[in-house]
């Protein structure tokens, strides 16, 4: 959830309880124009982790935690950046058996070089999710970035 679902979640809430942005902001502690700026996406500045739970609680919500729209299917969009400027192709399965092996062929060298250094965090961290049967699977994997990341001597350090 980001801070503009944050804000229609407030609103929405607030408008169904009956009360106004005022009252809002009294019961929490706020001003009236912060509970406005948070609800219209307006906000100058940063609102707080301990004000934004105020608010929550005060309107019975929670703040819940999901994927990144974007970040479904990471191990195929990983491969996918990965083979952006080679020409031999490296698909999301051989991808998801290097991660899991630690053996990274001769010829794939450079894509997983590529993916250590280039590809966004968030999708080799969703890659390695997808791949991993559970927590322990999880540690290996990163144990295998983590020894390519020193022998290879990457800019983005995984240790």
């Amino acid at each position: 959830m980001n801070l503009v679902e944050l804000g229609r979640a407030v609103k929405a809430k607030r408008e169904r309880a009956g009360i106004s942005q005022d009252l809002l902001a009294r019961l929490t502690g706020l001003s009236r124009v912060t509970i406005n700026q948070l609800e219209n996406s307006a906000l100058k500045g940063d609102l707080g982790y301990s004000k934004i739970l105020d608010i929550l609680s005060v309107l019975g919500l929670n703040l819940e935690t999901s994927q990144a729209p974007g970040l479904k299917n990471a191990l195929k969009i990983a491969a996918r950046t990965v083979n952006t400027s080679y020409k031999k192709t490296l698909t999301p399965a051989q991808l998801a058996e290097i991660l899991k092996s630690g053996s990274v062929p001769p010829e794939f060298h450079a894509h997983v070089m590529t993916l250590l250094d280039e590809a966004p965090v968030p999708i080799v961290l969703g890659a390695i999710a997808e791949v991993a049967e559970n927590p322990k699977a999880g540690q290996q994997i990163m144990k295998h970035i983590s020894k390519w990341s020193k022998e290879w001597k990457t800019h983005r350090q995984w240790t």
